[in-house]
């Protein structure tokens, strides 16, 4: 199976990959192309790649690989209070090794990606030869964001019933991609987080939500510390 597992004495992840090859594995990645590692949007999974793996100025030319991050998609870890974007870095940086890959390009989407991201230029320069950071976030969640996760948390994690469930995902769709959402995708959104993130999984959410909430916001000089080559794109859609 295409996991990554990775054990310390006090916490274990086991990290799930996809690949652009036939069989799904590292092994059969072209030497003589680069690799992209591609990070998911926020409260999805590298299911909803589709696109990226799709597009033949992808695929037919770069060996890619995507990974879902320790509290998302089929990932799994241990809950841990000390789990931030520096941690979701080291995790990446340790499937690298462990998959042997050489030099990456890091195509990722939105806030937990970036912050991600961002964080593996800064630890593992080796590893990292540019960026492409799509709908970046800003350095802090502003606090009316903060408010609204936490109140959507709250609903979604508690509902009781499947009325309520079903509110919540409308209203976690309204807000994250916007009233105009088509009404297909919104369906597939809130039957997808019903299926991966069901209220009984609320440690698991909370614990993703916590990620991004909480993160400290980076120094200039951790910033000036990134010398990929950068790629800042601001689009509506994936």
């Amino acid at each position: 199976m295409p996991f990554v597992d990775l054990h310390s004495q006090d916490d274990f992840a086991s990290i799930f990959y996809t690949t652009n090859t036939t069989f799904n594995n590292v092994s059969a990645f072209d030497p003589e192309r680069p690799t992209i590692i591609v990070l998911h949007p926020l409260f999805l999974d590298s299911t909803w790649l589709d696109n990226q793996f799709g597009d033949p100025r992808l695929s037919g030319h770069y060996n890619v690989i995507a990974f879902d991050m320790r509290t998302c998609g089929r990932s799994r870890c241990r809950s841990s209070g000390r789990h931030d974007s520096w941690v979701d870095s080291a995790d990446l940086a340790f499937c690298c090794q462990k998959l042997h890959l050489p030099p990456c390009h890091i195509l990722a989407f939105e806030s937990l990606s970036i912050n991600c991201a961002l964080r593996f230029a800064i630890l593992f320069p080796e590893m990292c030869l540019t960026l492409t950071l799509c709908n970046v976030p800003p350095p802090s969640e502003l606090n009316w964001i903060s408010t609204t996760l936490k109140e959507l948390m709250q609903t979604w994690c508690f509902a009781e019933d499947l009325e309520t469930c079903e509110l919540a995902g409308m209203e976690s769709v309204n807000f994250l991609f916007g009233p105009e959402c088509d009404s297909e995708l919104r369906d597939e959104l809130i039957a997808f987080w019903q299926m991966t993130i069901p209220p009984r999984e609320r440690p698991r959410f909370a614990e993703t939500v916590g990620v991004l909430m909480n993160r400290s916001p980076m120094d200039p000089e951790m910033y000036a510390s990134i010398t990929q080559p950068t790629l800042l794109v601001h689009v509506r859609r994936f």
